[in-house]
């Protein structure tokens, strides 16, 4: 009832906004400016402003001023024209996702002259003013020219994230991607359920604090990226690249990427293709080719998207979005007998549509629907095809490499995710943009799995019974779930020549629709527990809900300083493996296994941050940036045993909501826009992370490995303590150019507890208590490269070749420590390292207008 309560008091306070209100997506922005006459410099009322090759425009009111909104992401040319006057054109305009665009223009009367046009190229601010959060932009373009594989690469990039994808202390799974405004993320694991062509991305925002109240579902950072759309004029692109140029180790990796665009029915019509093939031995093909073949990895990646435009202010986007994976994994352990691992297979396909209807200059409104489909399996055939009698044989003495046998892991796990979006806008006054929307998910889930694994110490070694056998532990599963899942939100963006706020307000409610064992804890310590199971077996999850204020302002402070803070709450659902998992199987068989709980409660992190920035030069900003965040909540497991029984295989362990988490840290910046052949961006960050745990499985391993579970926080294994990254390009636009990427990366922590034979801790020395990440690793630093040169062949061809060169030193990067402390383990696993240097040959042609 109180759910049903505040979200009909939330849903009221959004219709009585609608009826005077107005919004802006995920994916557009805004164009705002003033046109004075350029000898009086007097407003000029009237001036038809046109975004050329859209149907965007507007007039000039009294005082000169205008503003033309929900305009998509991209680059454009915009002409501002009055009979009188010369007509004037401004190139290079670049639209942000969610920000606004300052354009001023001066128009000089004219003496009547024909075709005679101005024509400038507009600059991008150093300094974007609306901003109120940490929010780094990239271009499409920019993403070409650098060494980079996906639009992921370019995330760990960005102060604040590290080498692996965490961003500011937070867990890989507190990230949202979304493309086109939707989410491309499974729901069922957290993994990156689609994939795209580099060449599709117009722009990508990558968001590391404050983001507003329109996003949700995410505690650490949101990833928008926006896609091309078609234009007026056809266009054809096709890129090939190899790694085999006969100088130095290779992945035999090939990729073919092709492009098309351009009108169906000139003027309404307009379509986009863009798709890639990727094919890969990886690094291990010595290995994996005598046994596999050629490739080894497969991956396919389509976006299709048709614009239609209904009429000048009613517009129509479909979308189809699919990806394919099909791949072997390499593990050291079993490198004797690769065919006892199952293949991995994923596919994806997202349909959408969106429509946008603008009401008035001041009022638009804007609908989407989606459906997106995730199929991972893993293994061939069937469940039933799975030999579970089957035995290991490990190589002797050691029980650590497996030279027969079939991994008994089999996987069939569907999602299916429906989204309603509808957003509806209007600015109000000079001042204020109010902003509202309202999401609905329906997931449908089904997830079979088989999986049985060997028991083993801390230390890798298999452990065996007194008949000799390995002991097995299953984590089978099976479930079929319909969850939903609903967001509301409210927001007002100020903005005028003297600060800009965003102040908002988000409402979130999840209804797992599953059913629960009726479990009594019994506290026996502060962080121990038992249970006892009641005469009322199985009771329906209840509902979860938070309401996440988000408030943030910016302001300039002196001459080309600018101060910015923000603070908020931030609400994520847990992964619904995490809530369903086990929930077939019968608690009193015990048997180690483990189960879900679909009562857990929604992950909740709280964070600020201030920044300055300063003008140091017309072509360089310096900011600084502090943050801090606090996260409650987080998932772990924890084993419980039965009170009446002394038996460790009558307990079971269960996902809860147990672990703290804090991290805060500096992140400076020194940014540099082109000039004298050069553009570019140093940052230097500063970060600490620590936990009561550093993943959801975390008390399952402490119960496998028989050690008892820290009871203070730790630093976590992402604590990058010192993160240096220089992103510098050298040369001119779309004519030659060098991208060169460098990064460096201080010690991470790893856990040193040494055993002589890697069953116990070593006998001569003292009981000492376990204690995680308590000794660093060595520092990690990488060169990356790309060379470019464009060539143009008449108006209509051109081509571009290049050179990616990656860890251009090729130096030893260490990526893990085992316990004993040697790098690899006693076994020396090769996979410590990271890939040494790699070189890349690529062509693109591109066919069409430039």
């Amino acid at each position: 009832m109180r759910d049903k309560t505040i979200a009909s008091y939330i849903l009221l306070a959004l219709l009585i906004i609608v009826l005077n209100h107005n919004i802006y997506a995920g994916t557009v922005g805004t164009l705002v400016g003033t046109v004075v006459d350029k000898e009086s410099k007097e407003p000029l009322p009237g001036v038809n402003i046109l975004i050329l090759g859209t149907h965007f425009g507007a007039a000039t009111g009294k005082e000169g001023k205008f503003i033309i909104h929900n305009i998509p992401a991209g680059v454009y040319r915009i002409k501002a024209s009055l009979l009188g006057f010369t007509p004037y054109i401004v190139e290079n305009v670049a639209i942000i996702m969610d920000l606004r665009t300052n354009l001023d223009i001066q128009l000089e009367a004219s003496v009547l002259e024909l075709g005679r046009e101005v024509v400038v190229r507009a600059e991008r601010p150093l300094i974007q003013q609306d901003i109120t959060s940490s929010t780094h932009s990239i271009t499409g373009d920019k993403i070409e020219e650098m060494p980079i594989d996906s639009f992921k690469d370019v995330v760990m990039l960005q102060p604040g994230a590290t080498a692996d994808g965490h961003i500011r202390g937070g867990r890989e799974t507190e990230v949202l991607y979304l493309v086109d405004d939707l989410p491309i993320q499974e729901a069922i694991a957290g993994g990156q359920g689609s994939d795209l062509p580099n060449a599709s991305i117009v722009e990508m925002t990558v968001q590391t604090g404050g983001f507003n109240a329109e996003y949700g579902n995410a505690m650490s950072g949101i990833v928008n990226i926006v896609t091309k759309s078609g234009g007026d004029d056809h266009k054809i692109r096709v890129e090939g690249s190899d790694d085999r140029v006969g100088i130095q180790e290779s992945n035999h990796t090939t990729e073919v990427e092709v492009l098309a665009s351009g009108p169906l029915r000139r003027g309404t019509v307009t379509y986009f293709l863009s798709s890639n093939v990727r094919l890969s031995d990886t690094r291990w093909h010595q290995h994996m080719t005598p046994v596999f073949g050629s490739p080894i990895e497969k991956n396919y990646n389509s976006i299709g998207k048709v614009n239609v435009t209904l009429s000048p202010n009613l517009r129509l986007t479909t979308q189809i979005l699919y990806s394919y994976w099909d791949w072997r994994e390499y593990e050291f352990r079993w490198y004797r007998n690769l065919e006892g691992l199952p293949p991995r297979q994923k596919w994806s396909y997202r349909l959408s549509a969106t429509l946008t209807h603008t009401l008035s200059p001041k009022t638009f409104y804007k609908l989407s629907l989606s459906h997106y489909t995730i199929h991972d399996k893993l293994g061939e055939g069937d469940k039933e095809d799975l030999d579970l009698n089957q035995a290991w044989e490990y190589e002797r003495p050691f029980n650590y490499f497996v030279i027969q046998g079939e991994r008994l892991w089999w996987q069939d796990a569907k999602e299916n995710i429906s989204i309603l979006k509808g957003d509806i806008s209007r600015q109000i006054g000079d001042i204020h943009l109010l902003k509202c929307g309202a999401e609905f998910q329906y997931f449908d889930l089904e997830k079979d799995l088989l999986k049985i694994e060997h028991k083993r110490t801390f230390w890798g070694r298999t452990l065996f019974d007194e008949n000799d056998d390995p002991i097995p532990l299953e984590f089978s599963s099976y479930y079929k779930y319909r969850p939903w899942q609903l967001a509301l939100y409210v927001q007002d963006k100020m903005d005028n020549e003297w600060f800009a706020a965003n102040i908002g307000l988000r409402y979130d409610l999840l209804d797992p629709r599953a059913k629960r064992p009726l479990v009594e804890w019994v506290p026996t310590t502060e962080t121990e527990y038992e249970h006892g199971q009641s005469v009322k077996a199985w009771v329906p999850a209840g509902r979860k809900s938070q309401i996440s204020p988000r408030i943030g302002f910016s302001f300039p402070v002196i001459e080309k300083g600018f101060f910015f803070f923000n603070f908020g709450y931030f609400f994520q659902i847990p992964l619904f493996d995490y809530l369903y998992t086990g929930l077939d199987f019968d608690l009193k068989k015990g048997a180690r296994l483990l189960f879900g709980d679909p009562d857990l409660k929604p992950e909740r992190t709280k964070a600020y941050e201030f920044s300055y920035k300063h003008e140091l030069r017309q072509d360089l900003l310096g900011s600084i940036t502090y943050f801090q965040k606090e996260t409650s909540n987080l998932i772990d497991t924890k084993t419980f045993l039965n009170p009446d029984s002394k038996a460790e295989e009558d307990g079971f362990v269960q996902y809860v909501n147990l672990p703290y988490a804090e991290s805060k840290g500096w992140e400076l910046i020194l940014d540099k826009k082109y000039s004298h052949l050069t553009s570019g961006k140093l940052s230097y960050t500063y970060m600490t992370a620590k936990g009561f745990s550093a993943n959801a499985e975390q008390g399952l391993n402490y119960f496998m490995w028989g050690f008892e579970i820290p009871n203070e926080m730790y630093y976590l294994s992402w604590d990058q303590r010192h993160t240096v990254v220089l992103d510098l390009f050298i040369g001119v636009p779309q004519q030659w150019g060098a991208n060169v990427v460098w990064r460096w990366h201080s010690p991470r922590p790893y856990t040193k507890y040494p055993s002589e034979d890697g069953l116990l801790q070593r006998p001569d020395e003292e009981e000492v208590l376990f204690k995680p990440n308590n000794e660093r690793m060595e520092s990690v630093t990488y060169l990356d490269i790309k060379f470019t040169k464009d060539f143009r062949i008449g108006r209509s061809l051109a081509f571009m070749g290049y050179v990616d060169v990656r860890n251009l030193f090729d130096r030893k990067n260490l990526l893990w420590v085992a316990a004993d402390g040697e790098a690899g383990g006693e076994l020396g696993d090769p996979s410590a390292w990271d890939v040494g240097r790699r070189v890349t040959l690529g062509v693109k042609f591109r066919f069409g207008s430039p």
